[in-house]
This record gives structure tokens, C-alpha cells and sequence, in this order.
């Protein structure tokens, strides 16, 4: 049966004669979905670190610049970044390596949704910043609880973050009015909507980057290290914020064409070059291995090439 096939969808379901529910008025709706479910084919692409790295290069846009190397260096979900605050990040953690700790994810929900959402689950509510808007930015408890985390920055992660920090500061002084100090590390109107528009702006101007969405760097990271960590998925897990490791396996262990090559390249090296030559039997342990037969002329012959004292060690090993 194709699920789009309302026919064979319909006359599924049937009473103990065999005659369909839905003539007999037994059951009024259908309850599978008519239509497939739409597939996002772009959010299963990703990239590899040479072309996340280009791509980091060629964004201008210091806030964008900043959320993206996030993304890509610590794995981090979008709302998760616009949920940082200020507070979260200590530069001399970690023998000065500096740390983030994330405990919070930023997120637009419905309000009717909100409405049904346990209070407890929500820090803070912002305020509208249109009349009549039917949805709220909230700040809430992150997806589950191994997402609350600390992760380590790089050192250009790091002098990046104090740019920016230091960028803040001017900010307010400078244009008050433009940005909304909510306590937030991105100040509003930075909320998801409006990054998920710079990333799109910017993804436009540059085809000849493989298109993918920006949940897509999560997916790049994640499994750029797991490749480096050669398969050490407790550690990669502890970044990522995923519940089980093998929530990590499942989705986020992509197949990249890069370490399959390379493997074929080493079965290739080793495979055919095998030598098939058959190896010369060795002697049992314990076993004498079998005399040698030497002529007596060759004894004479070795004789006389003996030096005195070599003669004299074979005189007394011939009369002991």
C-alpha cells in the first residue's frame, strides 16, 4: 500500500467480514496521513573541516561570523547559542583555555503552545516587539538534561569572543536604541529568525558552497569529531549534549567519502602486496634440527684452513 494512495488508505481498515469501517460509519476519519511526510533532503548534507573552514572565511557579518564558528567548533544547536549569556563564558577556566557553560536555548513557540507549557520549563518571556503577534520568544531549559554542559573553546574561539564582547560595550554607548540589552550574548533583535536570515543571505551569495541548512554545521561538527577522536563517542557526546551515545551514532555518525577512501587506499596497499611465497618450515622447539653430511675431503679442506688455536680446540673436542 503507498501511503498516498487515499484508495488503499481507505479501505484498510475493515470489520470481521471483511466489508470497509468507513462504509459501515464505524470509524469517520482516517487515522493515517493521506500524504508522505515531507523530506528536508538538505539537512543531510555536510561539510567537511576544509570546507567549513573556507566557509568561516568568507563571512563578513561579525555576529553571524561568531554564531556559525559556535556551531561548528562546539557543536552547538542555534537556539543554545542565542541562549548564552555573558555570565556563561569564562575565560580562565580550564588553565586559561576558557570554558561556555550552556544551561539555557532560546526559541519563538506559539502561544497557544506556551500556554500549555510547563512554567517551570521557562526562564523568561520576552516582549512582543509587534502588536498582535501570535508567538513569543522565550528563554527556556535546554532539550534534555545532558545539554546542560561546559565545553572548551579554541583559542581563536576564545579572542573572538572577547572581540565581541568588547564589541557589546561600544554597541551600547554608541547605538542604545538598535539593540535591546536583555541580558543576552546576542543582543535582540538577534533571535533565530533573524540569524537563520543571515545565514540564508549569505549561503545565497556564495553557490559554490553544497547548500545546507545551518542545523547542518551541527551535523559537520559532530561528525568532524568524531573523525578526530577516531570513534570516542563518550567524548564527542559530552560536546554535542546528546542523551546516549548512541543517539550520537544514529544521527549525527554520517558516512563521509573521505575516510572510506582512504581505506580502500590502505586495503589496497596491503591486500595485493601480500607475499604468497610459502614460508620455510622451522625446527619444532626441542628439536635437534638434521645433521648435515660433509665429505672427508671437505673436513680436510676445512682443517687446513684452521688457524693453530682453532686447530688445537678441535685436537681436544676429538679426544675429550
Amino acid at each position: 500500500m503507498k501511503r498516498g494512495d487515499s484508495y488503499s488508505v481507505r479501505y484498510k481498515y475493515k470489520d470481521h467480514s471483511g466489508k470497509p469501517c468507513v462504509e459501515w460509519d464505524l470509524i469517520h476519519k482516517i487515522p493515517l496521513p493521506r500524504d508522505a511526510p515531507k523530506v528536508n533532503i538538505e539537512e543531510r548534507t555536510i561539510w567537511d573541516e576544509k570546507t567549513m573552514l573556507a566557509a568561516l572565511n568568507t563571512i563578513e557579518n561579525p555576529a553571524l561570523h561568531l554564531a556559525v564558528h559556535m556551531s561548528m567548533i562546539l557543536s552547538l544547536r542555534e537556539g543554545e547559542i542565542l541562549g548564552l549569556q555573558p555570565s556563561d563564558l569564562d575565560f580562565d577556566a580550564a588553565d586559561g583555555r576558557g570554558t561556555i557553560s550552556v544551561s539555557n536555548t532560546m526559541q519563538r513557540t506559539n502561544k497557544d503552545a506556551l500556554e500549555k507549557l510547563d512554567p517551570n520549563q521557562v526562564y523568561h518571556t520576552f516582549p512582543d516587539r509587534r502588536e498582535g503577534s501570535k508567538s513569543s520568544l522565550i528563554l527556556k531549559k535546554p532539550k534534555t538534561k545532558k545539554s546542560n554542559r561546559v565545553l572548551y573553546m579554541t583559542k581563536p574561539l576564545k579572542e573572538e569572543l572577547q572581540v565581541w564582547l568588547e564589541k557589546l560595550k561600544q554597541d551600547e554607548q554608541n547605538t542604545s536604541e538598535k539593540y535591546s540589552n536583555c541580558g543576552q550574548l546576542f543582543r535582540l533583535p538577534i533571535a533565530p529568525e533573524l540569524l537563520t536570515k543571515w545565514y540564508r543571505l549569505w549561503r545565497a551569495e556564495h553557490p559554490e558552497f553544497e547548500q545546507i541548512v545551518f542545523h547542518g554545521l551541527r551535523h559537520s561538527s559532530a561528525t568532524y569529531q568524531l573523525l578526530q577522536s577516531e570513534g570516542d563517542f563518550k567524548s564527542v557526546q559530552g560536546n554535542t549534549g546528546h542523551a546516549t551515545a548512541s543517539v550520537l551514532m544514529d544521527t549525527y555518525a554520517h558516512t563521509q567519502d573521505k575516510p572510506r577512501l582512504e581505506l580502500t587506499e590502505k586495503i589496497e596497499a596491503n591486500f595485493y602486496s601480500q607475499d604468497l611465497t610459502p614460508a620455510a618450515p622451522q625446527p619444532r622447539q626441542n628439536e635437534k634440527p638434521a645433521a648435515t653430511k660433509i665429505s672427508g675431503k671437505e673436513i680436510l679442506e676445512a682443517i687446513r684452513l684452521m688457524d693453530a688455536d682453532e686447530r688445537r680446540e678441535l685436537t681436544r673436542a676429538l679426544f675429550a
